[in-house]
């Protein structure tokens, strides 16, 4: 009987998981906004300068993706259409090929926090039937906890679907 290797399905909290904070907020942002340029990111995670970000993506980001997958996640282009907008964008880095990096390849939770100048966010993988519009936000001493509903099943045992989307 002979061993077969499965590979695992290519989630994107594999490469989270490897990455410190800093390079966790880029990626996330490249993500979230599928592209950024130099200066952007340099605010984003206060770095001292534009060297800091880019060894970040392309010794710290894309090193652990092409070991993890064999590939780049991001890429810089002087010139590329943004297919959402229809714009031309310039100078810009790109998050690589979005729809086949899934943000997760299990079923472990994916909680994100980053302390950024201003604010902190927090980046969770929630089930896509929830409501965004149905939200309650409460702190307590120290802990946050955010309550999103769900959205209402149309008896056919299917979500309904906010219209235009």
């Amino acid at each position: 009987m002979s061993a077969v290797t499965v590979k695992p399905r290519k989630g994107l909290d594999q490469l989270l998981q490897v990455l410190d904070e800093k390079s966790r907020a880029i990626l996330w942002h490249l993500w979230w906004h599928r592209h950024a340029d130099i200066s952007e990111l340099r605010e984003l995670i206060d770095a001292a300068s534009d060297f800091e970000v880019l060894y970040r993506l392309r010794e710290v980001i894309n090193e652990k993706s092409l070991r993890l997958w064999g590939r780049p996640i991001v890429s810089f282009e002087q010139s590329k259409m943004d297919s959402r907008s229809g714009a031309i964008v310039l100078f810009n880095w790109w998050f690589l090929d979005e729809e086949k990096f899934p943000i997760s390849a299990g079923n472990k939770p994916l909680v994100d926090i980053f302390d950024e100048k201003d604010s902190i966010s927090i980046i969770a993988r929630v089930p896509t039937s929830v409501n965004p519009a149905q939200r309650e936000v409460s702190y307590k001493n120290g802990i946050l906890k955010v309550r999103l509903g769900k959205r209402k099943s149309n008896g056919t045992g299917k979500r309904e679907k906010k219209k235009g989307r």
